[in-house]
């Protein structure tokens, strides 16, 4: 009989081949006490994904044609058999803590929908991968350089989450898309991820109608996983990537502009 599947991991490569090794071979004490799978969708119809992956318990789908990150991470859920989900940057490497630990706070708490970790840079800080719902006047602002002013508004940092202890669990508004794991029946139920998102604010998007079908979005600190954060969209301005960030805004501002979210609770 096959074991069951408490945890399918799905990591969508771009290009990634060089990083999906290190990624992969990390998440051996991670998955300790659980039966899970490993997908790998690849982007790029010859992007060397089996190749990279050859030997490891990963499997890999390739795609015909490349599509979106939203369109992928529904790809992957689709192909996988897990009670739960996690959608896994392949530039992430497991640095502390268990993913059973994580599945056991997610699953005694049914208001939960959605639960991240703690993303480390690569000297070790902790990154600010949690935030309030944006207003508009978020994106303008780290549009304009607000991440390096010397003083920052106080509407920009309460965005921002900056205040927030980080020693236990907590509950926030939405959480980088790097780590996102949640039960297959909460994806189901709200649809998966919108597929109009080619890259950019599919997670924000994700967490807000979870929030609206009354499921909160939490952190849990203990698990971490180190995070070579890359933000394309800020270092070229009018790129293809800055022009899908501008265009992901767009839509998710005209959907959620005038409607509200519940208040992240869970508890």
């Amino acid at each position: 009989m096959t074991p069951p599947v408490d945890l399918s991991i799905v990591i969508v490569s771009h290009g990634h081949e060089a990083l999906l090794p290190g990624c992969v071979a990390s998440l051996a004490p991670a998955l300790e006490g659980l039966g899970a799978e490993i997908l790998v969708i690849d982007n790029l119809q010859a992007g060397g994904a089996a190749a990279a992956l050859a030997g490891t318990p990963a499997r890999v789908v390739a795609n015909t044609a490349p599509v979106g990150f939203a369109a992928n991470c529904n790809r992957g859920a689709a192909a996988s058999g897990g009670r739960c989900i996690l959608f896994l940057n392949p530039d992430t490497v497991h640095r502390a803590g268990r993913l059973a630990d994580a599945l056991a706070f997610l699953e005694a708490r049914p208001q939960v929908g959605l639960l991240g970790c703690t993303l480390l840079d690569q000297d070790g800080t902790p990154q600010q991968n949690f935030r309030r719902f944006p207003s508009p006047a978020i994106p303008i602002a780290r549009g304009l350089g607000a991440d390096r002013w010397a003083v920052q508004p106080g509407w920009y940092c309460r965005g921002l989450m900056t205040d927030m202890r980080t020693d236990h669990p907590f509950p926030v508004d939405w959480i980088f898309g790097a780590f996102l794991l949640m039960r297959r029946a909460d994806y189901q139920a709200i649809g998966g991820m919108d597929e109009a998102y080619r890259l950019y604010y599919e997670d924000v998007d994700l967490a807000w109608r979870l929030s609206r079908a009354g499921l909160a979005t939490w952190v849990f600190p203990a698990l971490a996983f180190e995070h070579a954060h890359q933000r394309s969209s800020a270092k070229r301005p009018f790129s293809r990537a800055w022009r899908w960030h501008v265009a992901s805004a767009l839509r998710y501002f005209s959907r959620t502009l005038g409607r509200s979210a519940a208040p992240p609770d869970g508890r």
